[in-house]
């Protein structure tokens, strides 16, 4: 009993320390969480949008003229501009993604077709590095323009500039800086210092006309590769997904700082000359597995014959290395000037 009336007390005390609110205060209720709807998108729309505005851009001869394009290409050159800084925040992916959308373009072309009317030509992705219209992408984007080949930028909400002239070019690294006619753009920060191997990584574009999809992956690994002319390429692979149309891709980091740009892909596929591993289940055949007929084995029924499977096409694909230029390559084109 006395053990039993000491809880009791123990508790009774501990709860006349308590603190009561008084009658008029009511406790702080936790905010609702926030109730975000997906943004959904309609390729074919875009793309209709797309043809109407650049072929627009191209009858009001607005867009830069196809033979300067050609010219402005063909050699490498700088341009002297600052790019903007990261800061040191780091944000969740959904928050990068949100962070970079209004930054992130389509680039392409338009061409005329047999009636007479254009259509859509070349489509890949640039970003934004300076509000005053300065977009980046990959310089094999504008090679070999044809003569009434158009270009032009679209951003999320249906914005679209004619480019108006090329900046800066760097074909090693595959870097073009463009002049679009816009203003008040958002630009991106160019990291300042190379992702790490392993780090996180996201990348913002248009793989096979899947417009502003976001993958994500880390940083596998950097490479380099001497030409014949002696020059060295610098690559940085990632494992995040992307494919044809996402050329130009902004790569980024946790605090949505550029830190390479999405440039091309390689296919490692199984020798043809050597043959395929058996899987750790299957057993070799052997030859004495075959039965020969016998007088015995009785001839199938009609409703005995049994239909083939399809065949099977064995594929050799077993990976696909994205390479980025990184952030340090685009760095160099437009401070070199400086």
């Amino acid at each position: 009993m006395t053990a039993r009336r000491l809880i009791a007390f123990a508790v009774v005390s501990a709860l006349a320390f308590v603190a009561v609110p008084a009658r008029g205060d009511k406790p702080a209720e936790a905010p609702a969480p926030k109730r975000v709807e997906p943004q959904y998108v309609d390729d074919a729309d875009l793309l209709d949008q797309l043809v109407e505005k650049f072929g627009d851009l191209a009858k009001a001869e607005k867009c830069m003229d196809p033979t300067e394009m050609r010219k402005r290409i063909e050699k490498d050159f700088t341009y002297s501009i600052k790019a903007t800084a990261p800061t040191e925040q780091r944000l969740d992916p959904e928050d990068v993604y949100e962070k970079i959308l209004p930054s992130v373009f389509l680039v392409g072309s338009v061409v005329k077709n047999e009636d007479g009317d254009y259509q859509d030509g070349r489509l890949a992705t640039a970003w934004v590095l300076a509000a005053n219209g300065v977009l980046v992408t990959n310089w094999h984007v504008f090679d070999g323009a044809a003569d009434d080949e158009h270009f032009a930028v679209m951003d999320h909400a249906g914005r679209a500039y004619p480019v108006k002239d090329i900046l800066a070019v760097d074909r090693k690294a595959d870097v073009a800086v463009f002049q679009v006619a816009a203003k008040n753009l958002k630009p991106l920060p160019l990291a300042t210092r190379p992702a790490r191997v392993g780090a996180w990584v996201g990348v913002l574009g248009h793989p096979g006309d899947r417009y502003f999809t976001f993958s994500q992956g880390t940083v596998s690994r950097y490479t380099q590769t001497k030409r014949e002319d002696g020059e060295m390429e610098r690559w940085m692979s990632i494992t995040a997904e992307y494919a044809y149309g996402a050329s130009g891709s902004p790569v980024l980091d946790r605090r949505g700082a550029v830190v390479g740009m999405a440039a091309m892909t390689e296919s490692i596929d199984y020798p043809e000359d050597e043959p395929k591993p058996l899987d750790k289940d299957e057993k070799p055949k052997d030859k004495g597995d075959d039965k020969p007929k016998g007088k015995d084995d009785k001839p199938k029924g009609k409703g005995d014959d049994k239909i083939d499977p399809p065949m099977i096409r064995e594929s050799r694909l077993q990976m696909v290395i994205k390479l980025t230029t990184p952030a340090a390559e685009i760095r160099s084109v437009i401070e070199a000037g400086e």
